[in-house]
């Protein structure tokens, strides 16, 4: 094909040549796509609003050997909100870094623009945080990647404990009887059993009732650091947008290592994970 259209999502966008940006698209149609907004960085350009980060747009392309050219851009919706508070737009770089890695150009995943088109509206509604730990759970579930939070990764028994191994090379929990058998040690973070239980409802529950849940800061570290250690060591790749949200967060530590989560009901969640 030539020219086509595509409704995406810039993910990613930076300079290019001395007046072009380099845009990392997501589409629901053709998935990851790169391509270049020729003339966009010059005051007068029509196309400067299209080329933005964050921006859904329908754009008119032409099919290049390596890169594809922005003809024309109609832009839909900015997510202002990302612009104004610096947790959103933190949460919302985190998504965005995540998407690119974990996927390939070419290859349409429209259940994980779906998701990231919600969860860039919902962060303005709820923690930018939940939203983002919300959004890797269920991105890396969509990949293929799902983490096993109920049962031991190893011996498939269940696990119960105030702290439990969450180790993604096993992919999952890992009981205390498996972490010292085998030829060598369960490699992993340990994560208490209160904040396993909300990781189990963030993947398996509707993003509509995200802003049902409540967690406590030492819940936030956790899964904020657990969500991170998965992505990166299942992917293979690091995180740097998600290091420095970390960094960022005025996360306060909880000796006892308790949750106080407002709802409480199911907090280990719904069948298997």
């Amino acid at each position: 094909m030539g020219v086509y259209h595509a409704d995406a999502l810039v993910i990613r966008s930076r300079e290019y040549g001395e007046s072009d940006r380099l845009l990392t698209l997501f589409s629901r149609e053709y998935g990851k796509i790169q391509a270049v907004a020729k003339g966009v960085r010059k005051p007068k350009s029509r196309q400067r609003a299209g080329a933005q980060l964050f921006t859904y747009a329908e754009y008119l392309l032409h099919k290049g050997k390596s890169l594809d050219t922005v003809n024309q851009v109609s832009p839909r919706e900015s997510f202002p909100h990302l612009w104004t508070d610096l947790d959103m737009s933190m949460a919302a770089t985190a998504m965005a870094e995540l998407l690119d890695l974990a996927t390939l150009p070419g290859q349409p995943h429209p259940e994980l623009f779906t998701l990231t088109f919600s969860s860039l509206f919902l962060v303005e509604s709820c923690d930018p945080a939940l939203v983002q730990c919300t959004y890797a759970l269920k991105l890396m579930n969509y990949l293929g990647y799902r983490p096993r939070l109920r049962s031991c990764a190893e011996c498939g028994q269940r696990v119960q404990g105030e702290r439990l191994l969450f180790s993604p090379d096993a992919g999952g929990v890992v009981c205390r009887q498996c972490q010292t058998q085998g030829s060598s040690f369960a490699v992993g973070r340990w994560v208490s059993g209160g904040s396993l239980g909300l990781m189990r409802q963030l993947l398996q529950g509707e993003l509509e009732k995200l802003n049902r849940l409540r967690w406590n800061q030492w819940s936030k570290k956790e899964i904020l650091e657990a969500s991170q250690y998965f992505c990166e060591q299942t992917l293979d790749k690091p995180l740097r947008s998600w290091s420095m949200g970390n960094r960022l967060v005025n996360v306060g530590q909880n000796p006892s290592g308790k949750d106080d989560l407002n709802e409480r009901r199911d907090v280990d969640g719904t069948g298997e994970s």
